[in-house]
């Protein structure tokens, strides 16, 4: 199927995939296309794993390596597909560096195997490995050679595939599976929780004269209203918590540029000065010095914003059930269950780093005289490489800080969500109760009759599927 901008989702026909991902036939992306999703009966992903293939990176289209970028932040475990020739790119490397705080598995497969002796994969995959174990601060495991030609052709010798089939099944197993089944369970949980109380609200229609029940859905739909303003209120009470905390990573972020610079310049110098002359190498220093530095001051501050956020949502959480408390005192409203506080933001960070470019890319006379007159060259490239590197620190620093403000931004919207959710949800069953009500009395009692047997064999079929959700007390911790 198809996801578009402008309609949502369409099914297509498989052979016809081309048609909507490729550049030949989707030129700039003229057709709108947003995503498209393959579904194959697989042992694989019957667990729930679910394989994302990202646009390439080098790619002439600039959007296709910003996307790749973009989605890193929502992966669970990355399989990074590299070529023979050169083994592994800068770009490939920087996103690797991306990767290494935020994707715990990272899975490394040379392709075309069959394009290369034995001599040539081995010094690939040595100098690889010692790439990739300095950008993710770990060693990456085995490196897996294969040729996916040779599969789909069923020639040629197995390489490392039934290899790279373990870890994947491994990977969907032990971590996939465990995910998926927890919130399968959590979920389910909660709809029966939601269809009980459904038909407790159409018993209940059914069991009381039309006019009370007419009543009754009045005083919701008033009650509501008057959240609605309640909530009004609470929205400038939330606003000065969440400046409140977006002061603090400011400040945060200000302390730690001004002795960051200072520590990151002076170790890129001590690195300049053991390396030859050179423009490309100079900024490819600045570059990784820079993200050291700010892995680890993101590392060091997610613990204290996951802190300051969670401070916040407390308060944010005993502000939003005062509302409800105030609710509950509204028949109907009784079952309006509490909000919970969450330990940490609510979303995944969206952060990836900023590379930018150069100031002034260098040209081929550049690299001329970078080589013939050394000395005072060496120092325009310093220079050069320092400001480069003020400019990463700057900028991505910024952007980490404003990460944490965009996590409590969409953090507190899904509480404030979750309230409103609860309000029209209550009110919704109210209205489709009284519907049938009126509909089953007006056919006569032997209607009203059958629908309370149906809702009585309906309600028996609910408590055979799971207990009743706990409810949980106002402010506490989900388990």
């Amino acid at each position: 199927r198809v996801r578009f901008r402008d309609r949502g989702w369409e099914d297509c026909d498989a052979a016809a995939l081309e048609t909507y991902v490729s550049e030949e036939h989707n030129p700039g992306n003229e057709k709108g296309v947003l995503a498209v999703e393959v579904f194959v009966p697989s042992a694989l992903l019957q667990a729930g794993l679910c394989l994302v293939d990202t646009p390439g990176l080098g790619s002439v289209v600039l959007a296709n390596a910003e996307a790749t970028r973009a989605f890193v932040p929502h992966v669970d475990a990355a399989l990074l597909v590299l070529g023979g020739d050169p083994p592994i790119t800068a770009e490939e490397r920087a996103l690797v560096q991306a990767m290494a705080s935020s994707v715990p598995a990272v899975i490394v497969v040379f392709n075309k195997a069959d394009r290369q002796t034995d001599a040539e994969r081995a010094e690939a995959a040595h100098f690889t490995g010692r790439v990739l174990e300095e950008a993710l601060g770990r060693h990456p495991g085995p490196l897996l050679h294969v040729s996916a030609r040779e599969r789909l052709a069923g020639s040629g010798p197995a390489r490392d595939w039934p290899r790279l089939v373990e870890r994947l099944t491994t990977l969907a197993r032990e971590s996939g599976a465990g995910l998926v089944a927890a919130a399968r369970d959590r979920e389910t949980a909660a709809l029966i929780d939601l269809l009980r109380r459904g038909l407790d609200e159409q018993r209940a229609a059914l069991l009381r004269p039309i006019e009370d029940s007419e009543r009754r859905v009045v005083a919701l739909h008033a009650a509501v209203e008057d959240t609605g303003r309640a909530l009004i209120d609470l929205e400038h009470l939330l606003d000065a918590e969440q400046e409140r905390l977006a002061r603090r990573f400011g400040d945060a972020r200000d302390r730690a540029f001004d002795a960051a610079l200072s520590a990151a310049q002076a170790e890129l110098r001590r690195a300049l000065d053991t390396e030859p002359p050179g423009r490309d190498r100079a900024l490819e220093l600045a570059r990784a010095v820079t993200q050291r530095w700010l892995d680890g001051w993101r590392r060091e501050q997610e613990p204290h914003a996951e802190a300051f956020y969670a401070e916040a949502e407390r308060r944010f959480v005993e502000l939003a059930n005062g509302v409800r408390r105030r609710l509950t005192a509204v028949s109907g409203f009784e079952s309006l269950p509490p909000l919970r506080a969450s330990p940490g933001f609510r979303v995944k960070s969206g952060f990836y780093y900023a590379e930018l470019r150069p100031v002034a890319p260098a040209s081929a006379a550049t690299w001329l005289l970078d080589r013939i007159l050394s000395w005072r060259r060496r120092r325009a490239i310093e220079r050069a490489a320092l400001e480069y590197q003020r400019r990463l620190l700057e900028v991505n620093s910024a952007r980490i800080m404003n990460d944490f403000i965009e996590r409590v931004t969409e953090s507190r919207r899904r509480l404030e969500r979750e309230l409103r959710d609860a309000l029209h949800s209550l009110v919704a069953s109210a209205d489709r109760a009284l519907g049938i009500a009126r509909q089953a009395k007006a056919d006569g009692a032997a209607a009203v009759t059958t629908r309370l047997e149906a809702i009585e064999a309906l309600r028996r079929r609910l408590d055979a599927l799971g207990p009743r959700c706990q409810e949980e007390e106002p402010g506490s911790l989900p388990a």
